[in-house]
C-alpha cells in the first residue's frame, strides 16, 4: 500500500549507476519512476523493487530518450498514470558512450548522444521543474563528467555534451537560488559500469589509483551531495588534480597519446 505521493524520477534507471539511484532513493522512502530504453528492463527493476519495498510505488517507463518528443512523453505518462504524484527528485542519469574518431562516428550516433545528454536533460528539467518551484521544494541532479573539462580524443561528442550539462546546470542553479529547488551536477572521472566496459584487471587498477569508482559508491556520493544542497563535486584525489591542470592542457599534448591508442585499440 502506497503511503505518500513523493516521487523521484531516474533516467537510465535499469542498470549501472541509474539502478543504484533507484535503490538508494527507495531506501530514503521515495516512490520511484524508472525510465530507460527498454520496457522489459524497467519492468524487471519495478518488479524487483516492489518485492523489496512493498510500501512504495514503482512506475516503469520504457522510452528512447534520443527521440525529440521523448521528454514530453515521459512527462505525460507520469501525469496520466500517477496524476497525484509530486516529483520531488529528478536524476538525469541516462548516458551514452561511443569511443571512436568523430569523423567515423555514424551520424545517428552523433544525434543520439546529443539528444540524450543535452535535449532530454534540458527538457525534463523544463517539464518537471515548474511544479517543484510551486511547492518550493525539489532536487535536480544532472550527471556530467570530468571529461567536460578535457578535449579527449575519441570522446569528442561525449566530452562536449557533458560540458553543456555542466554549464546548463550551473546556470539553472543560479536561476533557482532562494526558490527551494536545488540543482546540482557531479563530475565522475569514470564509474565501473557497462558504459565503460573495462576488463576486470584494468578496472581493479583504475579503482586502486582513484580514477574509477564503483557504481554503488558513486550513486551514494552523488545523492548525499545533492541532498546537502551542494552545487557539484569531483570525486577522487587523482581526478581533482587532473581538473586543476585541465586549463593548461593543449591539444598537441594529446596527439601522441591519440596515435598510440589508435594503433593499439584500433579506434579508427
Amino acid at each position: 500500500m502506497q503511503l505518500h505521493n513523493k516521487y523521484a524520477l531516474v533516467t537510465g534507471g535499469s542498470s549501472g549507476m541509474g539502478l543504484e539511484y533507484v535503490r538508494l532513493l527507495a531506501e530514503r522512502g521515495y516512490n520511484v519512476i524508472i525510465v530507460a530504453l527498454f520496457q522489459n528492463e524497467t519492468d524487471a527493476v519495478r518488479d524487483e523493487m516492489a518485492a523489496k519495498c512493498p510500501g512504495l510505488d514503482f512506475l516503469s517507463i520504457g522510452m528512447d530518450l534520443s527521440a525529440v518528443d521523448a521528454p514530453r512523453k515521459v512527462f505525460d505518462a507520469v501525469m496520466e498514470q500517477r496524476p497525484d504524484s509530486e516529483v520531488e527528485v529528478l536524476i538525469n542519469n541516462a548516458g551514452m558512450l561511443h569511443p571512436m574518431h568523430f569523423r567515423n562516428m555514424p551520424p545517428e550516433k552523433i544525434s543520439s548522444i546529443i539528444m540524450v545528454h543535452n535535449h532530454a536533460t534540458a527538457m525534463l528539467c523544463r517539464y518537471f521543474m515548474p511544479a517543484m518551484l510551486e511547492r518550493h521544494k525539489g532536487y535536480i541532479l544532472n550527471i556530467s563528467s570530468l571529461a567536460a573539462w578535457f578535449p579527449f580524443p575519441f570522446l569528442t561528442t561525449y566530452a562536449s555534451t557533458k560540458s553543456f550539462t555542466r554549464i546548463f546546470t550551473r546556470a539553472l542553479r543560479t536561476e533557482c537560488q532562494k526558490t527551494g529547488v536545488n540543482v546540482s551536477s557531479i563530475y565522475f572521472g569514470a564509474v565501473d559500469t557497462p558504459l565503460i566496459g573495462l576488463p576486470p584487471r584494468l578496472s581493479r587498477i583504475a579503482r586502486g589509483i582513484g580514477v574509477m569508482i564503483k557504481p554503488d559508491k558513486a550513486a551514494r556520493m552523488a545523492l548525499d551531495m545533492m541532498f546537502r544542497g551542494r552545487s557539484g563535486r569531483i570525486p577522487g584525489f587523482v581526478n581533482k588534480i587532473g581538473w586543476l591542470f585541465a586549463p593548461l592542457i593543449r591539444p598537441w599534448i594529446f596527439g601522441p597519446i591519440e596515435r598510440k591508442v589508435t594503433r593499439k585499440w584500433n579506434l579508427k
